[in-house]
């Protein structure tokens, strides 16, 4: 309160309010002894002001709303009179010197310019961002959906259609430094509707790992698996919903599943290789043998991080036997063992326990076939990193 009532920040409240103000304000102030103060400031700056509050009779309130109305005034401090109820609609400038801990009476405040009149295109607002903690909150007055909006990171922010606003520097520097410390959640969904509006779609969680501004292994730690992420961003359709509730605990299986090499998700890609109709159906070690033989062995870095040992060495030179009976010991029984029931391995078969809807297969296989591209690259860059 006592930096409120300081010559500097009566300054700099004016300074900011004669370069971006209109022809009529109102300034908002959080208390009476601010609103006097910063009346009296601006009228020694030689504009027209005036103090308004509980304690004044309603004659002069009515009076200086009509002077404010007809230009003989430029500008009405006030406390908390004009949230509600009270219209001015000439009123074409907002300033805020007070922080504003609700939304509710901040959505009410900046009612008192949105009137329309003759005359008047637009209504200019005034916040001095450094008074509140719950900056970027602020914004989800303005948004359709009610969301914070996911990228502050220019001069100009813009919702379409409505609402332009105008950064200083140094404030796009604080709002930054703000959203650090928001829960690791909130930072990744927040990076992933900041990739969508780059990319113009949605990411995939491959590419949400190789663009986007926050760690994608924080996913897995927070959310589980992408869909699961996409879920608490709100951003999936009504089909999407009901493919995640039917489908959840194997989409997170396939995020989390142990990878010391990559053969179980090669495994899965192979799979994935026969189609959304059939994907998840049995499947033997021999007939994978082929597929995951050429896999690894295409490219160097996959060869060199997984067929290193003994074993592995023995089967760079193709050998259909041997290939797949390191599939059936290593990802059809390992990976079967550690499901939780997810996964079944008998008789040489090798299932998903999947009951997949028809409506379902395109959503489920796509969002599979996007664990699976992740999950790979992650781990191919782990281990070449490590070598």
């Amino acid at each position: 309160m006592r930096l409120q009532l300081r010559e500097s920040y009566a300054e700099a409240v004016l300074n900011a309010w004669k370069e971006h103000k209109q022809s009529r304000t109102i300034g908002f102030c959080s208390s009476i002894r601010q609103a006097v103060f910063l009346s009296d400031f601006f009228k020694e700056a030689g504009y027209r002001s005036l103090a308004l509050h509980g304690k004044i009779d309603r004659h002069t309130r009515t009076t200086a709303r009509e002077k404010l109305e007809s230009g003989e005034l430029d500008i009405i401090f006030t406390v908390d009179l004009f949230n509600e109820g009270i219209d001015i609609p000439s009123v074409d400038t907002l300033l805020f010197a007070k922080p504003t801990e609700s939304l509710t009476v901040f959505t009410q405040q900046i009612g008192r310019g949105l009137r329309i009149a003759d005359g008047k295109s637009h209504c200019v607002i005034i916040d001095l961002i450094g008074n509140y903690r719950n900056a970027r909150k602020k914004y989800q007055v303005f948004s359709e959906d009610n969301e914070l909006p996911a990228k502050i990171c220019s001069v100009t922010f813009t919702v379409p259609s409505f609402f332009e606003f105008h950064f200083d520097t140094a404030v796009i520097n604080l709002l930054e430094a703000m959203k650090q410390n928001e829960p690791i959640q909130q930072r990744l969904i927040n990076a992933y509707f900041e990739l969508k509006e780059e990319l113009g779609r949605r990411p995939t969680y491959l590419e949400f790992h190789l663009k986007g501004k926050e760690d994608s292994k924080a996913i897995q730690q927070k959310f589980g698996t992408y869909p699961v992420m996409l879920e608490h961003a709100r951003d999936l359709s009504e089909l999407e919903k009901e493919v995640l509730a039917a489908h959840r605990d194997w989409l997170i299986e396939v995020n989390r599943t142990g990878m010391t090499k990559s053969y179980k998700v090669v495994l899965l890609k192979y799979m994935l290789s026969r189609g959304r109709a059939g994907w998840y159906k049995l499947v033997t070690p021999s007939e994978v043998a082929p597929f995951f033989h050429a896999y690894l062995m295409e490219k160097p870095y996959r060869r060199d991080a997984d067929l290193t040992d003994k074993r592995g060495k023995a089967l760079r030179v193709y050998d259909e036997d041997k290939v797949a009976r390191l599939i059936k010991d290593m990802p059809m029984i390992k990976w079967s063992g550690s499901s939780k029931g997810k996964i079944l391995f008998e008789g040489g078969m090798f299932v998903l326990r999947l009951d997949v809807n028809v409506e379902h297969e395109e959503i489920l296989f796509r969002w599979v076939e996007g664990i699976c591209e992740y999950r790979l690259a992650w781990y191919f860059e782990r281990r070449n990193t490590k070598n």
